[in-house]
């Protein structure tokens, strides 16, 4: 449920910012809308639907409000209602990438499995770079039981709409069930940048912190005979991060805990800047490598790391250091984390990493 609830605040900030470019008939309808929004944004939602039925009738051309009712019948879980709603909007000679999501959880919850995959995938072949499209095509896959398809999804998500968080969300939760880490890790504190402060953010936190420990538990239970040189010019980029991170084991030997982290991910950084960047740029390293060198690296990782690990210890430090988590704040906003697709770096094979998955 709380994937729907984030998608829900997604959805939500995309059909404001519609609503506001719209030309709307009268400010009687206007003024009824923006009314149904505050009611959806507290949860109320029979009262944004019974607030809906009426402007519709009032302006019964305007898609917005036929998506905003449809949406909210979804959220009560009257999907029939839903679909019966939305659905002339489906006839129409241009379809919005809204109108392609709803529609696909309307029949989705109505159990018309075919026809909820054919529209999101119609969607995704209309909208290519839709990051909500492909995120609600991956919950398809994965309520029926397909995690590999439903992390190709995301993946794909990744690809074609690298700002739009909640592919990260969910790739890098999926990623922490199995024993490859790596990418939960890279996912999970993308995630952390992209997104407002949320719920989640806490659960990714910890999901951050158990994944550097599996990925270490990995390297020491590893034969050490498998370390080899590398060619900075012949490896790719998972593998050249992951042979320094296994260079690095020592640092944690005596425990993962915020503080060798701290060191391990800075020699990482520097290690990284020094060997693949020019090979393998990727915003996310590059971002470390700025924090570091404007010293918010240490106050980062307490952000990430501390109150995960012990919260007592994460308030001695802050105590200790009471300026140092208003700096970051401050650094954090001046400095938006902003990923492209130019460095989308996996492979997408995944299919090793699950068994009797099916479309």
């Amino acid at each position: 449920m709380r994937h729907l609830f984030l998608l829900f605040i997604f959805l939500f900030i995309t059909m404001i910012s519609n609503a506001q470019n719209n030309e709307w008939p009268s400010p009687e309808v206007a003024q009824m809308y923006m009314q149904a929004k505050e009611y959806q944004s507290k949860g109320a939602h029979q009262e944004s639907i019974s607030i809906l039925q009426k402007a519709i009738q009032l302006a019964p051309q305007v898609t917005v409000l036929r998506q905003d009712l449809a949406n909210s019948y979804n959220r009560v879980g009257n999907y029939t209602a839903a679909y019966q709603t939305i659905q002339p909007l489906l006839k129409e000679a241009v379809i919005e990438e809204n109108t392609y999501y709803i529609s696909g959880m309307a029949l989705q919850g109505m159990g018309e499995k075919k026809k909820a995959k054919s529209i999101f995938e119609k969607g995704i072949k209309n909208f290519p770079y839709s990051g909500m499209l492909y995120n609600s095509l991956g919950h398809y896959y994965q309520n029926f039981n397909d995690p590999e398809f439903a992390l190709s999804s995301w993946l794909s998500g990744i690809e074609n709409h690298p700002t739009y968080a909640l592919n990260y969300y969910d790739a890098s939760k999926l990623y922490a069930t199995t024993n490859q880490p790596f990418w939960a890790i890279i996912y999970g504190e993308q995630y952390l940048q992209l997104i407002s402060s949320t719920t989640q953010n806490d659960e990714i936190r910890r999901m951050l912190f158990s994944a550097y420990a599996k990925l270490y538990n990995n390297f020491f239970t590893a034969s050490a005979n498998n370390t080899q040189k590398t060619n900075p010019s012949k490896i790719d980029f998972e593998n050249a991060a992951l042979a320094i991170l296994k260079q690095l084991t020592p640092v944690v030997a005596d425990g993962t805990t915020t503080d060798n982290l701290t060191m391990l991910r800075t020699r990482f950084v520097m290690e990284w800047m020094d060997k693949y960047a020019a090979v393998y740029p990727f915003s996310l390293f590059s971002y470390q490598d700025q924090l570091l060198r404007d010293g918010q690296f240490e106050a980062y990782n307490q952000w990430l790391f501390g109150k995960t690990e012990n919260e007592a210890l994460y308030h001695s430090w802050t105590t200790f250091n009471p300026d140092a988590m208003p700096s970051l704040n401050a650094w954090m906003k001046k400095n938006k984390y902003n990923p492209s697709a130019a460095e989308f770096y996996h492979s997408k094979n995944v299919k090793s990493l699950f068994n009797n998955s099916k479309r």
